[in-house]
């Protein structure tokens, strides 16, 4: 039956009387006004215009997002300064290192622009939020919906891209009964400025990662650039100079107290606050302990090679970095959500919900009498299955040869469709194609190899096979892998060693002799090619539609459970999931009590640093110089008289995965600290906010501008900052 939208477009005028003030929260900055009461209450000074305009320059205009949005940064300089996390830096400071310019282990600081080095990455400023709910669901039906959507949503991108100078990102919230476009322009040339040496940025490790109390420096500091005319350019230039922003965050040097307000702004990656009993015991009981195991397994190995090789340690540091992050968060979620009930809260709230609709009318049972049943039919397919996706996103596809292979799978698929083509035309189209694809791999090989150690990746090979081949049903595998490891008697180790000794996607030197003279016979016996066109197509082909009918009744089931909630408590506020558009949060420095009888500060000082400091420790020590200059107690302008210097704070704001390196700004619009991190107790945070327990961890800015100024002798940083004292 046709049905038009107007029921969710109906929700739209509801939905905004929700944007208001909650203790959990992550708001869309163009919707301030609604909470900007509330905000005041706690501290804050500025006025919404001064916080978020499109006519007129305002804080917003000194946020970034860092590529994508992997990161957030801020703009702190009339010369276009950004201060970001470390960890945010980190990929690209581990690509400028070398074993002799080791600017991970050392630290970096560039004595003028000149000395600034390409980062490889670029940064968006906001320029603008639309809604524009009523344009994207007009004419929208049950069956035209996916269609129309992707009509309305290209239409729109047009219309706000101001000729090709803008990106227009279309987010949707609340499950599709809310959309918006964000408009960001992007700057392609940004160089690195400065870096504390690792041990200050990672101090700590993975040991305090995620663990109050913390004593880390996860700092880093970049510059935006521009041409001569202050406009954006695509990628790096000698002839760009510093970009001058519409607007930069003061620095303050008055530090915090307990109580103090406290505003976040950035670019969180994902929550999943809405998600049902269902979803949470799945994610408990099936996906993250496999998460957890298989990252491990990839860890232990990694760091037997690392720990024997400083070259080798320097070229896996960042890969390192990004598997461990996630094997610690998949492990506090997990506890968190146990420990918390969240699947028996969640089955309350759903019992609830199955009341209100029971009790109403003919027309709500119609609409949401199904959502249950929706939910159960599409978990029931994610309980059987969804290991299999588990596995091929964390096993398969953490090979690292697997990745580069699915370049050369795809021309191997060229290939044969041009050896197969009758048509003359369509025969010389393909060789294009051919000759463009070549070019492509021909030009990532060098970045593919650049931080690549084949023994590592042979071993890890080996034990994702083992795993997938393991854990994983032969009906739930592709039947050429089964086929492949058949041949070497079900042995992983031996299926490895076979791929490893002849292929192209192993060895640069065998690589570039392909591109050298390629050829699609040689793909056709490459082993290594063939595993990974194996499981590249399973995954377009089988995974994906695995779980489509399951991933269509749960969006469907998500956005009707959503618009009910809005009904069922019509004064109580919302916010929507992140979903790595800019959003804001406020909130207070404050303390917490992670159990019986104890009770963490608000804050750590330099006291707690050396308490922490392990000489020889690749987690806890600390160069000669900041240990002469702790000792000294020489902190000048950045710690209060009478006071030891401040490292970290707490604040009850809400904050996810690429809110790192987002500023914390007080009252007044100054910088205050840089988020980094979360707390333990409440790694259950993205899908279930717990405001007693929930906190950002910050570095405090005066720690930061200390480690500039008295550790790297790099005062001239600072002086370009505007200070308020």
């Amino acid at each position: 039956m046709k049905k038009i939208f107007t029921l969710i477009l109906g929700f739209a005028t509801l939905i905004s009387s929700h944007f208001a003030k909650a203790d959990e929260g992550m708001w869309i900055p163009a919707l301030l006004t609604d909470n900007y009461a509330e905000m005041q209450r706690l501290g804050l000074k500025m006025t919404p215009e001064q916080i978020y305009s499109i006519n007129n320059n305002s804080m917003k205009d000194a946020i970034v997002r860092l590529g994508r949005g992997f990161c957030t940064g801020e703009i702190i300089s009339n010369k276009g300064l950004i201060l970001t996390n470390h960890h945010c830096g980190y990929s690209a400071i581990q690509k400028l290192s070398t074993t002799t310019a080791n600017h991970l282990k050392n630290g970096f600081w560039a004595k003028s622009h000149k000395e600034e080095l390409s980062a490889g990455f670029s940064v968006s400023f906001l320029v603008k939020i639309i809604d524009i709910t009523d344009e994207i669901l007009a004419d929208v039906t049950d069956e035209n919906r996916a269609e129309k959507i992707a009509e309305h949503s290209s239409a729109i991108k047009k219309e706000h891209s101001n000729d090709g100078a803008y990106d227009v990102d279309i987010k949707e919230m609340f499950s599709g009964n809310r959309y918006f476009a964000y408009v960001y322009e992007t700057f392609g040339d940004v160089r690195l400025v400065g870096t504390p040496p690792e041990s200050i940025g990672k101090y700590g490790g993975d040991t305090d990662n995620w663990m109050w109390p913390r004593h880390t420096g996860d700092f880093s500091m970049f510059r935006v650039y521009a041409d001569k005319d202050n406009k954006a350019t695509k990628e790096f230039s000698e002839d760009n100079v510093p970009y001058t922003p519409k607007h930069h965050l003061p620095v303050s040097l008055k530090g915090v107290e307990k109580g103090d307000f406290a505003m976040i702004w950035g670019i969180p990656g994902s929550t999943d606050r809405y998600l049902s009993s269902y979803g949470v015991k799945n994610a408990t009981d099936i996906d993250q302990p496999a998460r957890v195991k298989i990252r491990r397994s990839k860890l232990d190995i990694y760091e037997k090679y690392q720990n024997k090789d400083e070259a080798v340690d320097l070229m896996y540091s960042a890969k390192h970095a990004q598997v461990a992050n996630y094997w610690k968060y998949f492990m506090g979620q997990t506890r968190g959500l146990k420990r918390l009930d969240i699947q028996g809260k969640k089955k309350g709230e759903e019992d609830a919900f199955v009341k209100w609709v029971n009790k109403g009318d003919a027309s709500r049972k119609s609409t949401y009498g199904g959502v249950i049943g929706m939910y159960q039919d599409a978990y029931k397919v994610y309980d059987e299955k969804v290991l299999a996706q588990t596995y091929w996103m964390e096993a398969i596809y953490g090979i690292e040869f697997t990745k580069y292979g699915f370049g050369f799978s795809r021309l191997h698929d060229l290939y044969k469709a041009h050896g197969s083509e009758k048509d003359s035309e369509k025969k010389a189209k393909l060789k294009e194609q051919i000759d463009a694809a070549l070019k492509r791999l021909e030009a990532s090989t060098e970045g593919n190899f650049k931080d690549y150690y084949k023994p590592i990746d042979q071993e890890v090979a080996a034990a994702m096979i083992a795993f997938y081949a393991n854990d994983i049903p032969a009906n739930l595998r592709p039947a050429d892998f089964n086929a492949m490891l058949a041949k070497c008697k079900g042995s992983a180790t031996e299926m490895a060693n076979n791929i490893f000794e002849n292929s192209i996607l192993v060895d640069k030197d065998k690589a570039m002799e392909f591109f050298a003279k390629p050829s699609a016979k040689k793909l056709k016996k490459d082993l290594g090619v063939k595993f990974s066109s194996i499981m590249l197509n399973y995954y377009l082909g089988d995974i994906l539609s695995m779980f489509a009918d399951a991933d269509a009744k749960r969006a469907t089931a998500d956005r009707l459970y959503k618009a009910a909630l809005f009904q069922m408590h019509p004064d109580k506020a919302y916010a929507p999931n992140a979903n790595s558009s800019m959003r804001f949060s406020y909130g207070q420095v404050l303390d917490y009590s992670p159990g019986d009888a104890m009770m963490y500060k608000h804050f750590t000082t330099m006291k707690g640093v050396m308490e922490k400091y392990q000489p020889g420790d690749h987690e806890f020590d600390l160069p000669a110089n900041y240990l002469k200059t702790a000792r000294d107690g020489d902190y000048g302008q950045y710690a209060k008289e009478g006071e030891d210097l401040r490292i970290c704070f707490l604040s009850n704001n809400d904050i996810t995965g690429g809110n790192s390196g987002s500023p914390v700004i007080n009252g007044n619009g100054e910088l205050i600290g840089l988020a980094f991190d979360g707390n333990w107790e409440a790694m259950s945070g993205d899908i279930a906010f717990e405001p007693e327990l929930q906190r950002t961890i910050s570095v405090d800015i005066r720690y930061v501008l200390w480690c500039i100024d008295k550790l790297a002798g790099a005062k001239h940083i600072v002086d370009e900052m505007t200070l308020a004292r």
